[in-house]
């Protein structure tokens, strides 16, 4: 019975190796929907198959060309078992071009075509004219000819040498405006020649069919060769009216596979790779003082257990340790700023396998802002236009770079990263030329004195502020001066002019309302007392 029992195995075996070494059915897997992440994209894919019953070798054609395995789902009708997939490149050789490929190949090779048409055309002519030349000078040379005979030739070969001429003159301008066609279609078929044609990317799918018929066959899987990056335009007519955000997507991809009119989703969340759920472990909150402590009880508590886990234990925990920063983002609740947020996209988009960006239009949102310009001389005299936002956290911003347009005029480019923000979002619209400021040192009232053992530095600045816009304005102007580090510096804010003095920080700040055409005047200044033979850099 066991004999009889292996050699119907055997024969299974082999039945089943025939089966799937027929002839594999070769299916184009159409490109449905994309969720693009910040740094991998989710294809799914459709296709329709009509399967005869039993084993079967399915070979799905234009998917991607890098894969992760662990992450590809196929679902099928209830007759069908899926015994294996694996992804591979040119696993079997099909026609892989797209549509958008074949249109521009096809239009490169008609250009080609015409040009060397049009070539044929003139070295024919050409030949035409070396002839006609030959026979003048065959004719010329024979001495019986009459000067009347001459006459005719030349009065046959004049005009059919001078059409040959005009004709040659002709296809050179034909084929010059031709070149550039040729020329310029390159350029297109080489920026999709790397991107479809020779990509390969296929699915092979082992199934067993209980019933012959049309079965459906859904296709999804995860690849890291896209992305999307957000970007931004801000507009503001002017410092009255609200903020208008235009929320963009930068998407990118180079999968071998040109999306076609696809259902977009775009995605600030990280996609999950694993196939096996988390574990969760009870998670310790401590106090930063008593992190140490507590890491110190864990390896005593380790020495109760095995020698061996012991030993990796405690190594981890002094890891943990060692690392002191990374231990308390394990022990210490961390707020998360980042929002994972989707965005459908309402209308089917094109984005080519070449790598390029493709600019998606996502959100637009009009949101109230508070305007404020800003000034802080001693770094830099240029008045730079803030925009404040509270609230913002409904908006799903993304860090990314924005162009700024105020009064209908680019000003510049800035940077959005709400995840920096608190309950204000500070956006900076670029600098504004139409107010000055001029920080000056005011040589009479600075000094540099020396006392006994000690010396005191003295530095008083004027900084003049001039309004040349047509309206008012409100300006938050900061200065700095030093904070000593020593009990020998002795350090005394000199001169202020009514800002608010941050005696911790040493940044006086001025809120200023200058009127139209106006013009304002500070005074600041401070000194530092030292010793003689210490020496400080205050300027």
């Amino acid at each position: 019975m066991m004999i009889k029992s292996s050699l119907l195995l055997s024969a299974g075996l082999v039945l089943a190796n025939l089966s799937f070494a027929q002839k594999a059915i070769i299916q184009k897997a159409d490109l449905k929907n994309v969720t693009v992440f910040t740094n991998a994209a989710e294809l799914s894919h459709t296709a329709s198959i009509n399967l005869p019953s039993g084993s079967s070798e399915i070979v799905f054609t234009h998917v991607a060309n890098n894969i992760d395995e662990n992450s590809i789902q196929i679902g099928t009708g209830a007759n069908v078992t899926i015994l294996s997939v694996r992804p591979a490149l040119n696993y079997i050789d099909a026609d892989v071009k797209t549509e958008a490929y074949s249109i521009v190949e096809n239009e490169y090779k008609r250009a080609l075509t015409a040009l060397k048409k049009l070539q044929n055309q003139k070295a024919t002519e050409e030949s035409l004219l070396k002839l006609l030349e030959q026979n003048q000078k065959i004719s010329g040379e024979n001495s019986s000819t009459t000067v009347a005979e001459l006459a005719k030739m030349a009065e046959f070969y004049k005009p059919k040498y001078l059409e040959v001429k005009n004709n040659i003159t002709a296809l050179d301008e034909k084929i010059a405006e031709q070149r550039d066609i040729v020329d310029k279609v390159k350029v297109q078929f080489d920026e999709v020649k790397g991107q479809t044609s020779g990509s390969g990317g296929q699915l092979i799918v082992q199934i067993i069919n209980n019933q012959t018929g049309n079965q459906p066959f859904n296709i999804s899987y995860l690849t890291r060769q896209a992305n999307w990056s957000a970007s931004y335009e801000l507009r503001a007519e002017n410092t009255t009216s609200p903020l208008q955000i235009v929320y963009k997507a930068n998407v990118s991809q180079q999968t071998g596979v040109d999306w076609q009119q696809v259902n977009l989703r775009l995605s600030t969340s990280n996609p999950s790779q694993g196939g096996v759920a988390p574990t969760l472990s009870p998670w310790h909150l401590y106090y930063q003082q008593n992190l140490t402590a507590a890491l110190q009880g864990r390896v005593a508590g380790v020495q109760i257990r095995g020698v061996a886990k012991q030993s990796k234990i405690a190594d981890n925990i002094l890891e943990e340790v060692a690392a002191a920063p990374q231990a308390l983002n394990d022990y210490v609740q961390q707020a998360e700023n980042q929002l994972n947020t989707t965005f459908d996209i309402d209308i089917p988009y094109t984005i080519a396998s070449n790598g390029k960006q493709h600019a998606v239009n996502l959100k637009e949102y009009t949101h109230p802002a508070s305007y404020q310009y800003y000034v802080a001389p001693r770094i830099n005299q240029e008045v730079f236009l803030l925009a404040e936002l509270i609230d913002y956290e409904k908006l799903n911003l993304v860090p990314g770079q924005a162009n700024v347009m105020f009064e209908n005029m680019l000003v510049g480019k800035t940077f959005i990263n709400p995840s920096e923000a608190t309950d204000t979002l500070k956006l900076s619209l670029g600098r504004d030329k139409m107010i000055s400021v001029k920080r000056e040192k005011i040589n009479d009232l600075s000094s540099s004195r020396l006392i006994g053992n000690s010396r005191t530095q003295t530095a008083i600045y004027e900084i003049t502020i001039k309004n040349n816009k047509k309206s008012g304005v409100s300006l938050t102007l900061q200065e700095q001066y030093p904070i000593s580090t020593d009990k020998s510096m002795d350090i005394i804010l000199e001169e202020a002019s009514g800002g608010q003095v941050g005696k911790d920080t040493g940044i006086v700040t001025w809120k200023l309302n200058i009127p139209a055409g106006g013009t304002q005047k500070l005074k600041f200044g401070y000194s530092v007392k030292h010793p003689k033979d210490k020496q400080v850099n205050l300027f």
